[in-house]
Protein backbone atom coordinates (compact mmCIF):
# COMPACT_ATOMS: atom_id res chain seq x y z
CA UNK A 1 0.00 0.00 0.00
CA UNK A 2 1.59 3.31 -1.00
CA UNK A 3 1.45 6.24 1.36
CA UNK A 4 3.89 8.56 -0.18
CA UNK A 5 4.81 9.57 -3.49
CA UNK A 6 8.68 10.49 -4.22
CA UNK A 7 8.64 12.58 -7.16
CA UNK A 8 12.40 13.82 -8.66
CA UNK A 9 12.63 16.96 -10.04
CA UNK A 10 14.24 17.92 -13.54
CA UNK A 11 12.55 16.17 -15.98
CA UNK A 12 10.12 14.72 -14.29
CA UNK A 13 8.09 17.49 -12.95
CA UNK A 14 9.82 20.18 -14.53
CA UNK A 15 10.70 20.78 -18.27
CA UNK A 16 14.61 20.87 -18.36
CA UNK A 17 14.90 22.90 -21.07
CA UNK A 18 14.78 25.98 -19.06
CA UNK A 19 18.40 24.95 -18.01
CA UNK A 20 19.41 24.34 -21.89
CA UNK A 21 18.09 28.35 -22.10
CA UNK A 22 19.80 29.26 -18.68
CA UNK A 23 22.72 27.41 -18.98
CA UNK A 24 25.08 30.14 -21.86
CA UNK A 25 23.18 33.02 -19.67
CA UNK A 26 24.72 31.23 -16.65
CA UNK A 27 28.40 30.29 -18.18
CA UNK A 28 28.86 34.11 -19.80
CA UNK A 29 27.69 35.62 -16.13
CA UNK A 30 30.64 33.13 -14.19
CA UNK A 31 33.47 34.30 -17.40
CA UNK A 32 32.31 37.97 -16.68
CA UNK A 33 32.91 38.04 -12.78
CA UNK A 34 35.33 35.71 -12.60
CA UNK A 35 37.61 36.78 -15.70
CA UNK A 36 37.59 33.18 -16.60
CA UNK A 37 37.90 31.74 -20.21
CA UNK A 38 35.59 28.52 -21.11
CA UNK A 39 38.75 26.20 -20.97
CA UNK A 40 39.27 27.31 -17.03
CA UNK A 41 35.81 27.10 -16.08
CA UNK A 42 35.99 23.36 -17.24
CA UNK A 43 39.16 23.03 -15.40
CA UNK A 44 37.77 24.84 -12.67
CA UNK A 45 34.49 22.51 -12.56
CA UNK A 46 36.39 19.27 -12.38
CA UNK A 47 38.67 20.78 -9.57
CA UNK A 48 35.38 20.82 -8.26
CA UNK A 49 34.52 17.25 -8.91
CA UNK A 50 31.94 17.89 -10.64
CA UNK A 51 30.69 15.83 -13.84
CA UNK A 52 28.60 16.98 -16.45
CA UNK A 53 24.96 15.66 -17.33
CA UNK A 54 23.57 13.36 -19.75
CA UNK A 55 22.56 16.85 -21.79
CA UNK A 56 26.69 16.85 -21.52
CA UNK A 57 26.45 20.57 -19.53
CA UNK A 58 27.83 21.04 -16.10
CA UNK A 59 24.67 21.84 -13.34
CA UNK A 60 25.45 25.51 -13.08
CA UNK A 61 23.86 25.61 -9.51
CA UNK A 62 26.35 23.53 -8.34
CA UNK A 63 29.00 25.71 -10.39
CA UNK A 64 28.13 28.87 -9.36
CA UNK A 65 27.75 27.82 -5.39
CA UNK A 66 31.38 26.58 -5.72
CA UNK A 67 32.81 29.98 -7.27
CA UNK A 68 30.30 32.20 -4.47
CA UNK A 69 28.44 33.47 -6.87
CA UNK A 70 24.71 31.78 -6.14
CA UNK A 71 22.84 34.91 -5.52
CA UNK A 72 23.64 36.07 -8.77
CA UNK A 73 22.71 32.42 -10.33
CA UNK A 74 19.56 32.89 -8.83
CA UNK A 75 18.90 36.41 -9.40
CA UNK A 76 19.31 34.87 -13.68
CA UNK A 77 17.16 31.56 -12.75
CA UNK A 78 14.36 34.09 -10.88
CA UNK A 79 13.82 35.99 -14.32
CA UNK A 80 14.07 32.59 -16.53
CA UNK A 81 11.65 31.00 -14.27
CA UNK A 82 9.23 33.90 -14.94
CA UNK A 83 8.91 34.14 -18.38
CA UNK A 84 9.23 30.43 -19.05
CA UNK A 85 6.46 27.80 -18.79
CA UNK A 86 8.73 25.22 -16.40
CA UNK A 87 5.93 22.42 -15.24
CA UNK A 88 4.75 19.51 -17.32
CA UNK A 89 1.30 20.16 -18.41
CA UNK A 90 0.04 17.37 -16.23
CA UNK A 91 1.44 18.26 -13.10
CA UNK A 92 -1.69 19.93 -11.10
CA UNK A 93 -3.88 17.21 -12.27
CA UNK A 94 -1.87 14.19 -10.83
CA UNK A 95 -0.98 16.20 -7.34
CA UNK A 96 -4.81 16.54 -6.72
CA UNK A 97 -5.40 12.88 -7.50
CA UNK A 98 -3.03 11.70 -4.51
CA UNK A 99 -4.09 14.08 -2.44
CA UNK A 100 -7.46 13.59 -2.70
CA UNK A 101 -6.53 9.90 -1.85
CA UNK A 102 -5.17 11.14 1.22
CA UNK A 103 -1.91 10.66 0.54
CA UNK A 104 1.45 12.26 0.96
CA UNK A 105 3.81 13.86 -1.76
CA UNK A 106 7.28 14.50 -1.81
CA UNK A 107 10.24 16.08 -3.96
CA UNK A 108 13.40 14.05 -3.72
CA UNK A 109 15.76 15.78 -5.99
CA UNK A 110 19.64 16.32 -6.87
CA UNK A 111 18.88 20.67 -6.65
CA UNK A 112 19.39 22.54 -3.82
CA UNK A 113 16.51 23.36 -1.42
CA UNK A 114 15.93 26.97 -2.37
CA UNK A 115 16.05 25.62 -6.33
CA UNK A 116 13.35 22.99 -5.63
CA UNK A 117 11.25 26.04 -3.52
CA UNK A 118 11.88 28.06 -6.34
CA UNK A 119 9.46 25.97 -8.99
CA UNK A 120 7.52 24.57 -6.85
CA UNK A 121 6.33 28.34 -5.75
CA UNK A 122 5.79 29.15 -9.54
CA UNK A 123 4.18 26.53 -10.37
CA UNK A 124 1.71 26.42 -7.46
CA UNK A 125 3.23 23.25 -6.19
CA UNK A 126 3.88 24.54 -2.79
CA UNK A 127 0.54 23.44 -1.26
CA UNK A 128 0.38 19.82 -2.00
CA UNK A 129 4.34 19.24 -1.08
CA UNK A 130 4.25 17.11 2.57
CA UNK A 131 8.41 17.11 2.45
CA UNK A 132 11.11 18.04 -0.04
CA UNK A 133 14.88 16.49 0.78
CA UNK A 134 17.26 17.29 -1.43
CA UNK A 135 21.31 16.71 -2.26
CA UNK A 136 22.05 19.24 0.48
CA UNK A 137 20.39 17.44 3.07
CA UNK A 138 22.00 14.16 2.35
CA UNK A 139 25.60 15.65 1.53
CA UNK A 140 25.55 13.85 -1.87
CA UNK A 141 23.52 12.92 -5.00
CA UNK A 142 20.96 10.25 -5.35
CA UNK A 143 23.70 8.15 -7.22
CA UNK A 144 25.23 7.34 -3.57
CA UNK A 145 23.33 4.60 -1.28
CA UNK A 146 23.78 7.03 1.53
CA UNK A 147 21.86 9.91 0.31
CA UNK A 148 18.63 7.13 0.40
CA UNK A 149 19.79 5.68 3.41
CA UNK A 150 19.75 9.74 4.88
CA UNK A 151 16.00 9.69 3.51
CA UNK A 152 14.64 6.97 5.10
CA UNK A 153 16.44 7.81 8.36
CA UNK A 154 15.41 11.76 8.72
CA UNK A 155 12.08 11.09 7.32
CA UNK A 156 11.55 8.04 9.52
CA UNK A 157 9.94 6.22 5.68
CA UNK A 158 9.34 3.01 5.15
CA UNK A 159 10.01 2.23 2.16
CA UNK A 160 7.56 -0.47 1.04
CA UNK A 161 4.49 2.34 1.62
CA UNK A 162 6.81 5.15 -0.93
CA UNK A 163 6.86 5.02 -4.50
CA UNK A 164 9.87 6.48 -6.33
CA UNK A 165 8.74 8.65 -9.53
CA UNK A 166 11.11 9.73 -11.62
CA UNK A 167 13.26 10.02 -15.14
CA UNK A 168 17.24 7.99 -14.19
CA UNK A 169 17.11 4.74 -14.64
CA UNK A 170 19.78 4.10 -11.99
CA UNK A 171 19.08 7.46 -9.26
CA UNK A 172 15.25 6.74 -9.62
CA UNK A 173 14.57 3.22 -10.50
CA UNK A 174 17.93 1.04 -9.66
CA UNK A 175 19.11 2.38 -6.16
CA UNK A 176 15.76 3.33 -4.44
CA UNK A 177 14.88 -0.19 -5.56
CA UNK A 178 18.23 -1.42 -3.42
CA UNK A 179 16.76 -0.04 -0.59
CA UNK A 180 12.80 -1.28 -0.75
CA UNK A 181 11.27 1.44 -2.58
CA UNK A 182 8.61 0.74 -5.01
CA UNK A 183 9.74 2.67 -8.11
CA UNK A 184 8.43 4.11 -11.74
CA UNK A 185 10.14 5.02 -14.07
CA UNK A 186 9.21 7.94 -16.32
CA UNK A 187 9.98 7.42 -19.79
CA UNK A 188 8.35 10.59 -20.84
CA UNK A 189 5.84 13.34 -18.97
CA UNK A 190 2.59 11.22 -20.19
CA UNK A 191 3.20 8.61 -17.98
CA UNK A 192 2.89 11.31 -15.20
CA UNK A 193 -0.65 10.25 -15.29
CA UNK A 194 -0.49 6.60 -14.75
CA UNK A 195 1.41 7.67 -11.32
CA UNK A 196 -2.02 8.19 -9.07
CA UNK A 197 -3.28 4.67 -10.30
CA UNK A 198 -0.08 2.88 -9.11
Amino acid sequence: MIKIYLFDLDDTLIDTRIYAQLYPVILSMIEKKKKMKSTELDQAAQSFGLKKNKYGRWDTGDLCRELNLLEEYYQVLEKQIKVMPVLHDTVISVFKKIKSKKKKIAVVSNSMHKTIQLYLKKSGLTKYIDFIFSSEDAGCLKDNDLYWKKLIETKGLNPRECLMIGDDELEDVQIPAKFGFKTFLLRNSKDLEKVPTI
